[in-house]
């Protein structure tokens, strides 16, 4: 939404960090803004069939992948629903409580409750305008906040899908600048877990209607390591039609007795709208662990298309040549097709 001067994800979902429930200007913007085709209303919740209060808000994702994978020996494929979770906001004055309930990833869960899951649940006060402070299960903010967590800097950093920690953040949101502190306790569900806890900055400022840059710092500490993680990320929308995302993160790691190293994570895309709803787009994806250890590279670049037909409905293919050097030194293919229903 860079293009079309948005730079804060605040205006179009209910957390201040994005992702998850939009909000009904967020609802909007994904028919007029997004979608190829659309009728009236028909982003609206189950298609305007339902409607709820004004404090209230509900939606909900299911997210599929398919997967091939292309080596000189091997050929292999995955189905895997990533994500199917019901999503319910309750505002009343300045408090909002927040919580998803879906379906868990576990192959073999122990009970029947462990076969579900909410990965995210929270409060958010919001005493002032600029202002907002949080508190429970969420993502922290660091660099750009993508869907797309196979990513170095979010998979590689070991902030994947599902790592969704406890915390409390303060967030100061503005026109042009925003600011985000977080404390980070773990997952204090999970006692088995060696928990990484720590604390997050990322700082944002927006130059002119369409580009926006910032930093990210990250230290985090747990019983065997403990390491920092900084780096600079920028949005770029140089047209309506034509836009850029990049980060850069370098990650300084100590284990308990053993010396330091360090390593990066980098991304970048560069997408183009042929027709609205339609992306055409190239991607470059790099993960360095440690800088003195050859084989802690892995790297992959390709392209894709990303289809919005209609309000509620996204489609993803990618076609990756990528290696990792741990394996093997030449460049497998890798295929991947996302679908995304959201309500």
């Amino acid at each position: 939404m860079i293009r079309h001067g948005y730079s804060n994800c605040i205006t179009c979902h209910v957390s201040p960090n994005g992702g998850g429930l939009v909000t009904s200007y967020g609802r909007a913007l994904s028919q007029e803004a997004l979608s190829t085709w659309h009728r009236e209303n028909e982003s609206d919740f189950l298609w305007g069939a339902i409607k709820y209060p004004d404090w209230l808000n509900a939606g909900g994702d299911i997210r599929a992948v398919q997967t091939h994978l292309d080596t000189p020996t091997t050929k292999s494929g995955m189905y895997l629903v990533m994500q199917a979770d019901a999503e319910l906001a309750a505002t009343q004055g300045e408090l909002t409580f927040l919580a998803t309930f879906g379906k868990s990833n576990a192959s073999d869960p122990a009970k029947f409750i462990d076969s579900f899951l909410s990965r995210r649940h929270f409060i958010i006060y919001h005493p002032k305008e600029e202002l907002y402070f949080r508190a429970g299960k969420f993502q922290r903010a660091f660099g750009i906040n993508l869907p797309d967590h196979i990513v170095s800097t979010k998979k590689g950093l070991g902030w994947n899908y599902g790592s969704e920690t406890y915390n409390i953040e303060a967030a100061w949101i503005a026109a042009e600048k925003d600011l985000f502190v977080t404390g980070i306790f773990g997952k204090i569900d999970d006692s088995s877990l060696d928990q990484e806890k720590g604390v997050a900055l990322r700082g944002g400022y927006q130059l002119g209607d369409t580009y926006k840059g910032g930093l990210s710092y990250f230290y985090g500490t747990q019983a065997t390591a403990s390491r920092h993680v900084f780096g600079p990320y920028v949005n770029l929308g140089f047209r309506k039609d034509l836009f850029f995302l990049g980060e850069i993160d370098l990650q300084n790691q100590r284990p308990n007795g053993l010396d330091s190293n360090w390593g990066w994570a980098h991304y970048a895309r560069l997408d183009y709208e042929l027709l609205q709803g339609i992306h055409l787009y190239l991607a470059e994806d790099l993960l360095k662990t440690d800088f003195k250890e050859t084989g802690s590279l892995s790297q992959s670049f390709g392209g894709g298309i990303q289809f919005f037909p209609r309000p509620h409905f996204e489609w993803l293919g990618s076609y990756q040549k990528q290696r990792n050097l741990r394996i093997r030194s030449d460049y497998n293919d890798f295929f991947w097709l996302m679908m995304h229903f959201y309500l």
